[in-house]
């Protein structure tokens, strides 16, 4: 069954590449300069643009994105929230602003997902998934999304070895503007909610700036909801939910005398939350564990250019993170369960541009990661330890219309852990991907893109020594990755000064799936499945109408298909079921209503039902759900030229009870109060 699986994935591979490079060689070039319509106009305080991100419709792989300005006017309310607007992804949601939030792209699942800030990837070698609740929106300029290759080929080695990248993105430092710049904020909303930030940017100089950001976040999380036992509903309060968290940040940025840039961040985390845990008949109040959360890191980047045609950046990094769960029950001995957990990484990378005409450029990337992991249990500690190798070389070629982009990942994996126990085996890669996008007509904004990326990853610290639960026999994954999808934007008329589609249909092939199945907000267990193959669609739509001078509606939208199909063996009974908590369908949209007076917006999200085991049986179906909000906004020009910005949101109006994650229900009605000020 395997053999023939390996076969089947191979002929379809090799079809897939042979057809794109027929088609590559089938179009006739032409040389033509490519512009979008734009057009923006004065909206009262607000400024509304009809410009669409070109690289969004040219990009030869699913890429989407999700600025400030955007979500804004599309009531986007937290990290979470910006996330499920966009398409193909999947979220693990604990609920309440103190729980975990962790994403997975087109059912890949969440280590395959590399998340980005400020340009350098995150790391959790212990989990190899990046907690989203520890980022806001509000330190955000834009969050942006791709799916298998990025058009841009000048990125690390290790961005490139991704599936998919997920990129957080901070307002930069201008050297040209204020000296001083500043953006002070209070948030308050329901369950105790209460989140001062400051950020600030000073200039020293012409080619040095500085850049601070606070941020602090209170909150109870004792929100009600429903536990329904056979017929019969009662009505609960989450308990044991009470959040403490806070982030600062120095950045700083300079340009030196030549074509250089220096840009270096300095980041701590700290957050000292209680743990629910599930909501189970007859023990609603039983959890007594805390996770104390604490990261810290430091980065820089130089950028520089080595005459007309060469680009060099060196990047390095280091990041310590911990985390302590602490547990109180008698049947531990004396009564306590401690676990500490401290990792640390050591990065170094470089990247090399060669635009050799203006259409041929290359890239060669190279990075080397040291990661290791060590906890409090002698007894059980592994202390396991990886170095990494990843180099990649790309080759991108431009011509008129068609933009066709090949990559080479070499990747080199070394293990090792403490003497007395089993090793992770060694691993080393090479991993191909191509893909072609071009526009399909002479005149008019219709792109077409066709893709394939073959890439995997290692298993993480967790997956192969976490105490009772680790398996280091597991095997690395091998994911085949297929993408066809179209990109259409209207001609700009003034009364639709915007309207983007994109549609993309897709196949994954994933080999020796590692699956997760979360038994708590801590711990895991996890499987190796033969494969999974994962078929899917994703359609968005963004449009801006003018119904009257000063008035806009703005509407936003997506909707997702994953079928997460698992392929074993036909005894096995979880054959042909569908992957743990992946819906078949998601989506989410908004509708925006600019005026002179105040903003509104009313938006929503949900899912289909999903199962909570791989084994779909009735009694594990999660039912589906779909929540609205509704958000009203204003901006206030002051005299001296600052401005104040006034928002209000009603998140869940209509008191929808669910939960994405089994026995942890998610908050029901509640509100929140937003008071910016900007210098």
């Amino acid at each position: 069954m395997r053999m023939q699986a390996v076969v089947t994935c191979s002929f379809v591979r090799s079809l897939f590449i042979t057809v794109m490079l027929a088609l590559c060689l089938g179009v006739t070039a032409q040389v033509r300069v490519d512009t979008t319509e734009a057009g923006a106009k004065a909206l009262g305080e607000t400024v509304v643009t009809a410009r669409f991100d070109r690289k969004t419709l040219r990009s030869a792989t699913p890429a989407f994105s999700i600025d400030k300005e955007k979500m804004l006017r599309n009531g986007v309310t937290d990290i979470s929230d910006a996330v499920h607007r966009l398409p193909g992804v999947t979220l693990r949601d604990y609920g309440g602003a103190g729980g975990m939030k962790m994403v997975s792209v087109r059912g890949l699942g969440s280590a395959h997902t590399a998340v980005v800030y400020d340009g350098m990837l995150l790391s959790d070698a212990q989990s190899g998934s990046i907690d989203l609740s520890r980022y806001s929106t509000d330190n955000l300029e834009e969050l942006s999304l791709v799916i298998g290759d990025n058009d841009d080929i000048f990125i690390s080695a290790k961005a490139a070895a991704s599936p998919a990248t997920l990129s957080l993105a901070t307002p930069g430092m201008n050297l040209n503007g204020e000296k001083l710049q500043m953006t002070s904020q209070i948030k308050v909303g329901s369950f105790g909610y209460v989140s001062p930030f400051i950020r600030g940017t000073v200039r020293v100089g012409e080619r040095i700036a500085l850049g601070f950001t606070g941020e602090y976040t209170h909150a109870k999380n004792d929100y009600p909801f429903d536990l329904e036992n056979g017929n019969i509903v009662t009505r609960e309060k989450r308990s044991h939910n009470l959040m403490n968290s806070g982030h600062g940040e120095f950045n700083l940025l300079w340009k030196t005398r030549g074509d250089g840039e220096l840009s270096a961040k300095v980041y701590y985390y700290d957050n000292n939350r209680q743990l629910p845990g599930p909501v189970l008949l007859y023990n609603v109040d039983a959890s007594t564990g805390r996770l104390h959360d604490r990261n810290s890191f430091g980065q820089a980047v130089f950028t520089s250019r080595l005459g007309e045609k060469w680009r060099l950046r060196v990047s390095g990094k280091f990041n310590w993170s911990g985390s302590l769960y602490t547990e109180i029950d008698k049947k531990y001995p004396g009564g306590r369960l401690e676990q500490f957990y401290w990792q640390r990484e050591a990065y170094a990378g470089t990247q090399l541009l060669y635009e050799a005409t203006r259409a041929w450029s290359f890239d060669y990337s190279a990075d080397y990661s040291f990661n290791s992991l060590n906890s409090n249990d002698d007894k059980t500690d592994a202390h396991p330890r990886r170095n990494t190798f990843l180099q990649s070389l790309t080759a991108k070629w431009r011509y008129g219309r068609i933009v066709i982009l090949g990559r080479l990942v070499q990747s080199n994996y070394f293990n090792s852990c403490r003497d007395g126990f089993k090793p992770l085996v060694n691993h080393n890669r090479l991993s191909p991907s191509v893909s072609v996008s071009g526009r399909l007509l002479r005149s008019g904004y219709l792109y077409g893109r066709l893709s394939y990326k073959n890439i995997f990853r290692m298993p993480t610290f967790n997956e192969a020594f976490y105490n009772r639960f680790g398996n280091p026999y597991l095997r690395p994954e091998s994911t085949d990755q297929f993408n066809f999808g179209l990109t259409y934007q209207a001609p700009a008329a003034y009364w639709l000064p915007q309207l983007v589609i994109t549609a993309d249909v897709y196949r994954n092939i994933v080999h020796d799936r590692i699956v997760a199945i979360p038994q708590n907000m801590f711990i895991w267990s996890v499987t190796n499945l033969s494969s999974v193959h994962v078929t899917g669609a994703d359609v968005t739509l963004n449009s801006t109408l003018n119904v009257a001078r000063r008035h806009d509606i703005v509407v936003s939208g997506t909707w997702s298909y994953q079928r997460a199909e698992i392929d074993v063996d036909e005894s096995d009974p979880v054959h042909g079921c569908q992957v743990a908590y992946i819906p078949l369908n998601s989506g989410s949209g908004s509708v925006g209503y600019e005026n002179p007076w105040v903003n509104v917006v009313v938006h929503g999200r949900g899912t289909s039902a999903r199962y909570m085991s791989n084994s779909n049986s009735p009694m594990t179906r999660m039912p589906g759900y779909f929540e609205a909000g509704a958000t009203l906004w204003r901006r206030f020009a002051l005299r001296n030229g600052n401005m104040i910005e006034v928002r209000g949101d009603l998140i869940n109006v209509f008191d929808k009870q669910y939960a994405v994650i089994a026995r942890y229900p998610m908050p029901g009605r509640s509100w929140m109060l937003t008071l910016k000020y900007i210098l």
